[in-house]
């Protein structure tokens, strides 16, 4: 063990063990919020489905019932809670075409390791031709809230960035 090998074997021990003391001490990923949630609007041609998906950490998400519904203790893993998020979502998420707001409905949630991925969606005949979009989700309980929802109708995708006071926007440009 006095050779160049055992010199690189203990090197990468002592590593292995700094790493290992460095995350023992490390505070949790969950202390800290990720400050945006991404929503995704997708056509399905298929199936003729408008589908909407939000990306919370789930941490934001138990923060916001907490802020939102005075309970002190939330665990965003109750599918109660989960519900209560969907009412949020519905209260702070809109799409419209043409002005006319468009009814999503809840499919569900599910986690993606530490992200909380809720569902929504709606049959329609054709993709909306003047989407337009309201994301206030989160915005009216964290300071510094920013929002990103990709568009994707057709071929195109599109990013809309919502934060601060920004109001409606319109997804143009993607039939």
């Amino acid at each position: 063990m006095n050779g160049p090998s055992g010199i690189t074997r203990r090197v990468a021990m002592l590593a292995g063990c700094s790493l290992g003391a460095g995350l023992a001490f490390a505070p949790p990923a969950l202390a800290h919020r990720a400050q945006s949630v991404l929503s995704t609007v997708m056509w399905n041609a298929g199936s003729s489905m408008l589908e909407v998906t939000h990306r919370f950490h789930a941490h934001d998400a138990e923060l916001a019932l907490q802020q939102t519904t005075g309970v002190v203790q939330v665990d965003i893993t109750q599918v109660k809670n989960q519900a209560q998020m969907m009412l949020y979502i519905e209260a702070h998420f809109a799409l419209m075409d043409g002005g006319r707001k468009i009814a999503l409905q809840p499919l569900g949630a599910e986690f993606e390791g530490e992200a909380l991925l809720m569902y929504q969606e709606i049959k329609l005949k054709a993709p909306p031709q003047a989407l337009s979009i309201d994301n206030r989700i989160l915005r009216d309980v964290f300071e510094g809230q920013t929002n990103l929802v990709n568009v994707r109708l057709a071929q195109k995708t599109r990013t809309l960035i919502f934060s601060g006071k920004d109001g409606v926007k319109a997804a143009e440009g993607l039939l």
